[in-house]
């Protein structure tokens, strides 16, 4: 559920209290009040809790609130058990309590207690919102397999004309819902994208429930649903196309969440039996913490006789991911007979032998670099074996490597890290000249490095007692960098004020007509419960950007406040192209949607507001949904683990569910970054921990020079980290000038 759903919720909630209901203490409703409007619902209903606690006898409006805040914060089943069974839940404020209990029984998958509390509720409702909750009924008549009882409930949304906006979407639903194929098929005539692009999947439902299967088979399968393909015709006794379409979907798109899904079929009433089969549902399971049951599967293909070179690839990468390294060098060695796949086989392999420490690593990186010297690899293989030998202790034989490197692949991003490397150990050995000519080597070179090693050719200027050509090299970097972590170190080690840009002097505009119906359109969609409707909405207009400025500028900013922070940026960037001088154009790039909450977080743990916007919009672009690769979720982009453990920290009850509750996620997070702090005792320390981990951080700070924060960052071995570290910093300062204190 995005933030804005979460605030405009108030209005199909709540809004008035019933005319027997005596206000409670002020000083708890209110507090609430105001913590769910600064983006907070999570602590709105902490301190709604808190109070019925305190309260011997909560009355109907106290509860209710309470109950709204827990819907807000996810917390479904909290907000059941205070409203069921309540002897006034029918008469209280027009339908208000009934609404807030069927949310609650939707979110808990109770979704014909949630329709048949949703039809109460509408029908006592004002006007305005019984549309709206006729929506919401019929969602969870659907999700109850009660079509016919959804149908009536679209129909019901439709009559009148109030959601005239989003009518598209309710005639796709309506028809899918629809046994009269024929009604259905008018229905979908004439449908606007985005919406169109669920007709297909709306016809073949339409058919199904009319009880033409074959035709509704051949729509689901024409619409690309191969999980619903093999869903259908297993219960039509068709294992075959079942199989052949559950085996397809996993072998096209095994990273999606219909192959997630499909895993069940395959290990239900669809085992695989071929070694295709098997090496698709690897590919499948191949996901996140399932890399040791893909193995077993990869196995059975090659044990049925599958030895094709993608096959041992796929199993070596099984291998490495589950710890069995010697077996993974054979398997790529395997791989590596076949000559379309012997390079990358042959790179990994040796890669593997660098792990496991082994002698010949030296000799199979060099060989490989010696052998490939056109594959994109090669530059991977010198600096690997250099940074081997670097570990070692082996200064000389690593230069070398780094040298070689540098002369055979100039413009490589590891040729820049290389002449970072050498440069550094010329530097601490007190040979300046030749620090400064491999930084000058990175500018020359157009290197992905320069504007740093402009910096560092600063840095060695003051060391040789250069002062004054120090300053010109760093007031020239802070004018052509002014906006890079470079450019504004630059600022700071010439004295020259921080970076200010000048405040706006009136309000914002309101968005243009189109922007603003647009808008309202979304709010519609995410009021009525149909948010995977409303990301469609966004993703429709990424796809056709508008070309006008402003309208540019009222869609970021509109997305921005309702929790599409990266699409908000993605805009952001196109006005840049317009205009990239507008300071406008920096706040839709560097976006502060929910700073009261930011704020308020920051203060209750300690920490600089400007480090943790900063570092929200580095982790997620204030994207509430935001989901790392790792499995890092939220604003604050935390792994699962990582949050129960800060909440148990704090004495905060917490499920896995809560972790995107915008509020709670920033909470412990903010928990998590003053951890750091406390534990390392410097911020560029401290965020190098947040998205490296503490253990290597703790290695890092004991090298030669770590004491120094320009030299800590630049020797960070990993590139994402160093990356994340200078870009989290330079967020910072672009927050302070854009926003203030």
């Amino acid at each position: 559920m995005r933030t804005a759903a979460l605030c405009i919720a108030a209005a199909l909630v709540g809004g008035r209290a019933p005319a027997q209901a005596v206000q409670p203490d002020h000083t708890a409703t209110g507090r609430a009040d105001s913590l769910r409007l600064s983006g907070r619902p999570w602590h709105a209903a902490e301190t709604l809790l808190a109070a019925a606690r305190r309260d011997p006898n909560p009355n109907a409006f106290l509860i209710v609130e309470g109950a709204k805040a827990e819907v807000r914060a996810r917390r479904y089943d909290y907000a059941r058990t205070l409203l069921v069974n309540q002897p006034w839940l029918t008469e209280y404020a027009d339908g208000e309590a009934l609404a807030v209990l069927a949310q609650a029984e939707f979110g808990l998958g109770l979704y014909a207690d949630a329709a048949a509390h949703f039809n109460l509720a509408r029908a006592r409702a004002p006007e305005e919102h019984a549309a709206v909750l006729a929506v919401r009924a019929g969602l969870a008549y659907e999700a109850a397999a009660q079509p016919d009882s959804a149908a009536a409930a679209y129909t019901l949304a439709r009559a009148g004309g109030r959601l005239a906006a989003i009518d598209d979407w309710l005639r796709v639903h309506l028809a899918r819902v629809s046994r009269d194929s024929a009604a259905a098929r008018v229905l979908l005539t004439n449908i606007a994208a985005p919406a169109a692009r669920a007709v297909p999947v709306a016809r073949a439902r339409s058919l199904l429930l009319a009880g033409d299967t074959a035709r509704a088979l051949d729509a689901l399968e024409a619409a690309g649903k191969g999980l619903d393909v093999a869903r259908l015709a297993i219960t039509q006794g068709d294992t075959g196309r079942s199989r052949k379409a559950l085996y397809a979907l996993l072998a096209r798109d095994p990273l999606s969440d219909d192959a997630a899904a499909g895993v069940t079929l395959a290990f239900g009433p669809l085992p695989p039996r071929e070694p295709a089969e098997h090496v698709a549902l690897g590919r499948a399971l191949n996901r996140r913490n399932t890399a040791k049951d893909a193995r077993i599967h990869v196995e059975r293909a090659l044990r049925a006789g599958d030895s094709s070179a993608t096959t041992l690839m796929l199993y070596g990468e099984l291998l490495v991911a589950t710890g069995q390294m010697r077996e993974a060098a054979r398997a790529y060695s395997a791989a590596a007979r076949d000559s379309s796949a012997r390079p990358l086989a042959l790179y990994r392999r040796a890669r593997v032998l660098v792990r496991l420490g082994d002698s010949s690593a030296e000799g199979a990186l060099s060989g490989f670099a010696k052998n490939y010297p056109s594959d994109t690899a090669a530059a991977g293989a010198l600096y690997i074996l250099a940074d081997l030998l670097d570990g070692r202790n082996d200064s000389m034989n690593a230069a070398r490597w780094y040298r070689e490197l540098i002369a055979r692949y100039p413009a490589d991003t590891r040729s820049s890290l290389a002449r970072f490397r050498l440069a550094s150990r010329a530097e601490n050995a007190g040979q300046l000249d030749s620090a400064a000519a491999l930084y000058q080597s990175e500018i020359d070179a157009n290197g992905p490095q320069r504007t740093a090693a402009r910096f560092w050719l600063g840095k060695v200027a003051v060391e040789r007692g250069d002062s004054a050509n120090a300053r010109t090299i760093w007031i020239a970097l802070a004018r052509e960098d002014s906006l890079g972590y470079y450019g504004m170190r630059a600022r700071r080690e010439t004295g020259l004020p921080p970076l200010a840009f000048v405040p706006a002097t009136r309000p914002a505009a309101p968005p243009p007509a189109p922007v603003a119906a647009g808008l309202a359109r979304i709010d519609t969609l995410l009021l009525a419960g149909l948010d995977s409707e409303a990301q469609a909405q966004v993703r429709d207009v990424l796809a056709r950007p508008p070309q006008d400025l402003e309208t540019l500028f009222g869609w970021s900013e509109g997305l921005s406040a309702r929790g599409y922070g990266s699409a908000a940026v993605r805009l952001g960037w196109q006005a840049a192209l317009q205009a990239p001088g507008d300071v406008r154009v920096l706040r839709a790039i560097f976006p502060w949607p929910n700073r009261p909450a930011v704020e308020a977080e920051a203060e209750e743990f300690g920490v600089d507001a400007l480090l943790l916007a900063a570092l929200v919009r580095q982790e997620s672009v204030f994207d509430v949904q935001a989901l790392s690769p790792a499995g890092a979720r939220g604003l604050a982009q935390l792994l699962p683990s990582t949050a129960a453990l800060m909440a148990r920290g704090l004495d905060v009850t917490f499920y896995p569910d809560w972790i995107t509750v915008p509020d709670l996620n920033l909470h412990l997070g903010a928990a998590h970054l003053a951890d750091l702090l406390r534990r390392f005792g410097r911020v560029d320390a401290a965020i190098a921990a947040y998205n490296a981990g503490p253990v290597p951080v703790r290695r890092w700070l004991d090298r030669e020079g770590a004491s120094d924060p320009d030299r800590f960052i630049e020797l960070i071995p990993y590139p994402e980290t160093r990356g994340y570290v200078r870009s989290l910093l330079r967020n910072r300062e672009l927050y302070r000038a854009l926003y203030g204190p």
